[in-house]
């Protein structure tokens, strides 16, 4: 009798049983981890556990909400307390960003 083949959720249920994966099966399967990886965490960030949901923006559309250039928010976006790395990606918390402390001057881009 043949096993069917394991599944994520099987994994998940028993991670000791990644031993009977071979390793086209190991990678396979990191393939669809890495592909999930990046809209669950946008969705756990966006559901905020009963909390007001929060939009997760992209550059575009951040830089033009707040008068600044993209190039501005990629430079800076390091230390930006509303900027939200999801994988290699960078996005920016429309909560935070509506939340963040006003400066006087607005001409810096």
């Amino acid at each position: 009798m043949t096993r069917a083949p394991l599944t994520l959720a099987d994994l998940a249920a028993q991670p000791s049983r990644v031993e009977e994966l071979g390793p086209d099966q190991a990678r396979a399967m990191l393939a669809q981890l890495v592909t999930l990886q990046a809209p669950l965490l946008a969705r756990a960030l966006v559901a905020g556990g009963g909390r007001d949901p929060d939009e997760l923006l992209t550059v575009d559309v951040a830089a033009q909400r707040l008068g600044l250039s993209e190039a501005w928010l990629y430079r800076h976006a390091r230390i930006l307390p509303f900027t939200v790395h999801v994988g290699r990606q960078v996005r920016f918390s429309a909560r935070r960003l509506a939340t963040r402390p006003r400066e006087g001057k607005r001409g810096r881009r």
